[in-house]
């Protein structure tokens, strides 16, 4: 097939605004399976993990391919809820365009916006959807609105919500001027009329707005629009699917999932406006040896493809990677340029979800999951050996949360140790470590991210465990800059050592460690100012004060001297990681906590008692606005006071309140507490 015919798109959103329900409307409209799933019946297609249907949402992100007006459309679901946020991130950096869904009463929600600014990271065009249009309080336009001044972005309404008697029954199309109205509950039929009487004034007045916005993308077309030439449909497409390549607006279209209303109109949609892998711009990689190139969508050339996400199953792991350029035989050998070593490919899978069917060959623009692959992780580069390169990397959130965990019985130490290390391989985002008291600790995204992983080390590895309270996970930081110099020198018995380095620390905001080199001339050979780095990571990740990793600080290697006989890589780690521990004594360390933006969705009568718990919390009260018969109160409150917070919320409001929670930063912890929560 074509690359133009290929579409390479994601589902993404917050948790339940129907994300799971709309992907199942599209394997069932385009034939791919014949009966619908449904999420609260536990038999959706994309949710096929245990944990998934117990618990009704999507914790990892499942591929299906589907077809549609001879077109190939790869779907990857991604989770809406915040712990599996790196599933939405792997997932749109390899990704070329995404549907964005939104609740229609609720609006653009936090986890909305988290991932809005994901897809802004990595310049993916995209189409949104108000969903649930069925629901009693929908308000299309608001959202909209919300759309406009929350994301930052210029919506491009391209249809109106039909309602008759408050029922959601159809939809205009203001590109084609028609209204469509459903006349089966199973969604296939629809009639379409011209569109009359109350909805032609709203239409027009839409419309214009439309051509208003479209025009300017095209000088020629829009003089002529100027003049009164009428814009016929196919201009008016080609126009909308220029401007969403290019970023200046995003269309949105409404729908309900659920009762299936508009589906068929979003594939059009999907197909029509969303890129194709040659209308995106070229991966940055990096060759190496020439330096930055960048690598175009095409079946000709040396093969490229970035492994995106590893999971491992009954089989053995399946490594899912999106191809770049050039194509692939079962059986072949590649370069992985990351760990430079080979990788032989056995077998080649298209995935429909959980269900695998066998490919001989792949090329550009595929996703697939590959069989064999020994040494690969997520974001790791298979390419040709002939043409090495590295392709843009996968970045994964620091966690904010700990668990300390123990098998019940001693014999199930070593595999809960194993069994862990296949779980972490799968998730970036996890951490594995060992507690002050050499205890197995795992860090994660929040409580319910840690709990996945209990439950999954019991139901897909057999193993029971004890499960510490969770925890904090604090962060460390300087708060003053520091020049330091130090001198690592060993001359007794054997090879002698000797590194010298001067070192300014200097604040950052945020968690983050940076490292420059500022030596000129031959003061430090270029090959040992890695090793400087390599030390203060390692040391920062004792930390400075209680032994919680240290960050927001960058530091500067500003001189040094070597030894021609007594210099090495080891010499220049330590003096590093020296220099460090006495920049840590010197520059006020203070500890740093977790700050969450938590909204809250409560019944009117229930605001006051909300709010006081917040503030109760250590939270500052950011916004306070009303939706319909709710009121939404946007706060920054820090995590450690967050645990157990929905049992209280629903005490407080007699179980008619909700929330959600995103990390924000990294704050100071006063002394009060520090001593109280940490020490």
């Amino acid at each position: 097939m074509k690359l133009q015919k290929l579409r390479n798109i994601g589902i993404v959103a917050h948790v339940d605004a129907g994300k799971t329900t709309l992907t199942e409307r599209l394997l069932y409209f385009t034939g791919t399976h014949h009966k619908v799933g449904e999420v609260h019946h536990g038999n959706a297609v994309t949710d096929y993990m245990v944990q998934e249907r117990e618990r009704g949402i999507t914790i990892a992100s499942a591929a299906v391919t589907v077809g549609w007006r001879d077109h190939r459309i790869n779907i990857i679901d991604t989770p809406g809820h915040i712990d599996f946020n790196i599933e939405v991130n792997r997932s749109l950096r390899v990704l070329d365009g995404a549907v964005v869904v939104f609740d229609s009463v609720a609006g653009v929600e936090p986890q909305s916006e988290t991932n809005w600014r994901l897809a802004d990271k990595y310049h993916v065009p995209r189409i949104c959807v108000v969903n649930k249009m069925d629901r009693v309080g929908a308000d299309y336009l608001r959202v909209i609105d919300m759309i406009r001044n929350r994301l930052g972005a210029l919506p491009l309404v391209l249809q109106l919500p039909v309602f008759e008697e408050d029922l959601f029954v159809g939809l205009i199309d203001l590109v084609n001027m028609t209204l469509h109205r459903w006349s089966s509950e199973d969604g296939w039929e629809y009639l379409s009329e011209e569109i009359s009487g109350d909805y032609l004034e709203s239409a027009l007045h839409y419309r214009a707005l439309l051509e208003e916005r479209i025009v300017e993308l095209d000088d020629e077309i829009m003089a002529s629009w100027l003049e009164g030439e009428p814009l016929d449909a196919a201009e008016v497409g080609r126009l909308i699917r220029l401007g969403t390549l290019a970023g200046s607006f995003v269309p949105v279209f409404c729908a309900s999932a659920f009762k299936n209303v508009g589906v068929q109109m979003l594939l059009d949609a999907v197909v029509d406006y969303l890129p194709s892998p040659q209308d995106v711009k070229g991966t940055v990689g990096m060759d190496t040896n020439d330096g930055e190139l960048i690598i175009e969508s095409e079946e000709a050339g040396a093969f490229a493809a970035l492994a995106f996400k590893v999971v491992n199953d009954k089989h053995g792991a399946l490594t899912f990677v999106r191809v770049y350029r050039g194509s692939l035989e079962a059986g072949s050998r590649v370069l992985n340029s990351c760990s430079n070593s080979y990788e032989r490919i056995s077998r080649i899978y298209e995935m429909q979800a959980d269900r695998k069917v066998a490919k001989d060959r792949i090329s550009a623009g595929d996703i697939v999951a590959l069989v064999g692959l020994k040494h690969t992780m997520t974001g790791d580069t298979l390419c040709a050996a002939e043409q090495p390169m590295i392709l843009e990397r996968i970045s994964a959130p620091e966690p904010v949360m700990d668990i300390v965990l123990e098998p019940k019985t001693r014999q199930d130490y070593d595999r809960m140790s194993d069994a862990l290390r296949s779980i972490v391989n799968e998730d970036p985002s996890l951490r594995l470590g060992a507690g002050s008291d050499g205890e197995t600790l795992v860090s994660g995204m929040g409580e319910l991210h840690l709990e996945i992983v209990v439950d999954r080390l019991k139901t897909d590895f057999g193993i029971d465990v004890n499960v510490g309270r969770p925890q904090v996970a604090y962060r460390e930081t300087l708060t003053e800059m520091v020049e330091v110099k130090y001198l690592h020198k060993k001359q007794k018995g054997g090879a002698g050592q000797y590194a010298q380095v001067t070192l300014r620390f200097e604040p950052l905001e945020g968690d983050d460690i940076e490292f420059e080199s500022q030596i000129v001339g031959a003061a430090i050979p270029r090959e040992y100012i890695p090793s400087v780095e390599e030390g203060i990571r390692m040391a920062a990740m004792n930390g400075m004060l209680r032994g919680y990793p240290s960050g927001g600080f960058k530091a500067v290697l500003l001189d040094g001297a070597f030894h021609a006989q007594d210099s090495s890589q080891l010499a220049f780690s330590i003096a590093g990681r020296e220099a460090f521990k006495e920049a840590a004594r010197l520059a006020k360390p203070t500890l740093l906590e977790p700050l969450m933006a938590v909204e809250v969705v409560s019944p009117q009568e229930h605001v006051g008692d909300c709010i006081g718990d917040l503030m109760r919390r250590r939270g500052s009260i950011v916004q306070q606005t009303i939706r319909g018969e709710t009121a939404v109160i946007a706060a920054e409150v820090p995590l450690s006071e967050m645990f157990g917070y929905i049992g209280d919320l629903r005490t407080l409001t007699a179980g008619r309140a909700n929330y959600s929670m995103v990390f924000d930063r990294y704050v100071p912890v006063s002394e009060i507490i520090a001593s109280k929560k940490a020490g």
